[in-house]
């Protein structure tokens, strides 16, 4: 999931420090909301920003990977609210609709990030966060994060489907058989990720990274008036919901 798609829509041709805006007032807004038809309105916001970004494939393995989690948080608010050390009520026994409204809040705090990461270059991920004045260093280990997790991942598939095919069988015995039969898989995939660390290190190295010069770059971010439009309208959104006091 956490890898770009390169699917071209609308939102994509917004600067990256647009999109950045967009998903943070989606996560601020999903936090000041207070009642079950506001968290299903920025629910639906969300899943416009999908659609528009051509995301469906990506919403539909998020919701098939985080359904347990969202049906366990369903269950355990709708419950055990009473014992919360965030909300306070003096209701007594089940309450199904914080429930929901707990559990739609944090599909809207998956959802927002993973659609700006899904959208958004390793590259324009590190000017981004360079525009923002965050220390360089910083912003260059978070771009290699998202950049080598998703590269990781392959290597683990790839190594985990030659293991199967050579007869390891991994699903199957006890737990400690499991995690036993994991250890062909486990030990390539430490060795290709020093292989891999490596390479970035060198390829560092050789760009004079670590030298504390200042670096130019031929690609720059570019603030259009669509960009102004849509930062300004976000920010006026979530200042009026602070106004009123959540939704």
């Amino acid at each position: 999931m956490l890898a770009y798609t390169t699917l071209a829509s609308p939102l994509r041709r917004l600067d990256p420090r647009s999109r950045l805006m967009v998903s943070l007032g989606l996560i601020l807004l999903a936090f000041l909301t207070k009642s079950l038809a506001g968290i299903v309105v920025i629910l639906a916001a969300t899943l416009l920003v999908y659609i528009l970004c051509g995301l469906g494939n990506l919403l539909g393995r998020i919701l098939r990977l985080m359904g347990p989690v969202l049906l366990l948080a369903f269950l355990l608010w709708s419950v055990l609210y009473k014992y919360s050390l965030f909300h306070h009520y003096s209701e007594s026994g089940v309450s199904f609709s914080l429930g929901a409204f707990m559990a739609l809040r944090l599909l809207v705090l998956i959802l927002a990030p993973l659609a700006y990461i899904a959208t958004t270059t390793p590259s324009e991920l590190v000017l981004t966060l360079e525009s923002l004045k965050l220390p360089r260093q910083f912003a260059m280990l978070l771009g290699l994060t998202f950049r080598y997790v998703f590269s990781i991942s392959q290597e683990y598939e790839a190594i985990r489907e030659a293991q199967m095919s050579r007869g390891v069988e991994l699903d199957s015995g006890s737990l400690v058989r499991r995690i036993r039969n994991h250890i062909p898989i486990v030990m390539p995939l430490l060795v290709r990720s020093a292989e891999i660390a490596e390479r970035v290190s060198l390829a560092m190295e050789l760009k004079l990274s670590s030298a504390g010069t200042r670096r130019t770059r031929f690609f720059q971010l570019k603030i259009h008036p669509l960009d102004y439009a849509i930062v300004s309208g976000v920010a006026a959104l979530v200042l009026a919901v602070m106004a009123l006091g959540g939704l």
